[in-house]
Formats: C-alpha cells, sequence, structure tokens
C-alpha cells in the first residue's frame, strides 16, 4: 500500500481559481482512505469547506481504486461539467486520471511518502519502505484512517535475507 500526505487546505486552493474552476473531487477508497487522505470522510470534508468558500464544486465521488484503468472506466463518472479535478490520491491514481481526462485540468494534492504494512484488527500502518527524501519515516507508525502519527511502535517487523 502507497502512504501518502495531503497538502494543506491553503495549499489546495493555491492552485484553483474561484471563478474559472468547475471543481470535481474525486477521492481513492483504498490506499488513501487507509492513510487518512482519501475515502468518504476527506472528500466531505474538502468538499465542503470548498464550498462554503465560494468555490464552484460540480461532483464528487469515490472510486474504488483510483489507481485502476479497468475500475476507473467501470465507475461512469458523471464529470462532464467539470473542468478541474481534484484527486485525493497516491500520485499512481492521480497519473491515471490526467491519462482519461487529457482535457481537463487534474490537480495533484498528496505528497507520496513510501510504502506501508497494515494492521487492521490494531488499525494501524508501519512506513517499511520509504520513498527518496522520505527516510526518516522508517518504521514510523500511524493510525489507519486519520493519518494521525503514533508515539509507540506497535508492528513488529522481522526481516530475514
Amino acid at each position: 500500500m502507497i502512504f501518502s500526505k495531503i497538502e494543506s487546505y491553503e495549499d489546495i486552493v493555491k492552485k484553483l481559481d474561484k471563478k474559472e474552476d468547475k471543481i470535481a473531487i474525486i477521492s481513492c477508497n483504498t490506499c488513501a482512505r487507509t492513510c487518512g487522505n482519501g475515502g468518504i470522510n476527506k472528500l466531505n470534508e474538502l468538499g465542503f469547506r470548498l464550498i462554503r468558500e465560494g468555490y464552484n464544486v460540480t461532483d464528487e465521488a469515490v472510486v474504488l481504486y483510483a489507481c485502476s484503468e479497468p475500475i476507473l472506466r467501470e465507475s461512469k463518472l458523471n464529470i462532464d461539467d467539470a473542468n478541474t479535478i481534484i484527486v485525493l490520491s497516491c500520485s499512481a491514481g492521480w497519473s491515471c486520471f490526467t491519462r482519461n481526462y487529457p482535457d481537463k485540468k487534474v490537480l495533484m494534492v498528496t505528497e507520496d511518502i513510501g510504502l506501508v504494512i497494515s494492521d487492521t484488527d490494531r488499525e494501524i500502518f508501519k512506513v517499511v519502505m520509504p520513498y527518496k527524501g522520505h527516510e526518516s519515516e522508517l518504521g514510523k507508525e500511524y493510525r489507519t484512517y486519520t493519518g494521525e502519527p503514533l508515539a509507540s511502535k506497535k508492528i513488529k517487523l522481522r526481516c530475514v535475507a
């Protein structure tokens, strides 16, 4: 699973034009939801805030895997009224949307941190393979669905070469 962190709301709105952008918000319901930057909760949080502040949000949808071309095609998104898509996913999901909607502005609003393992029983995930520039994340653990950092280690790893 890919762990990504969402940009601040202030950084997201810097990429938007309040007068020109007709915004669709699409959220991944797998990795991004697990890491706290996707799923219905994050979609609603961002959508409601944008609408309250006068942005034109035309559509919102949650897709199972934003990175899957077949799932994206099968989802039959009705985002024709939008000229801008905010994708709440990792870079793989963002890339999938840029390929499938080349006529729209597709915003990347997350940063990939690395690969994680997850303990669904304890609702935590651990960074096991950080990407370049995020090496300090190695071994850090977070609360599932919120991305809240944990102070103590809960998942024990034993690697055998």
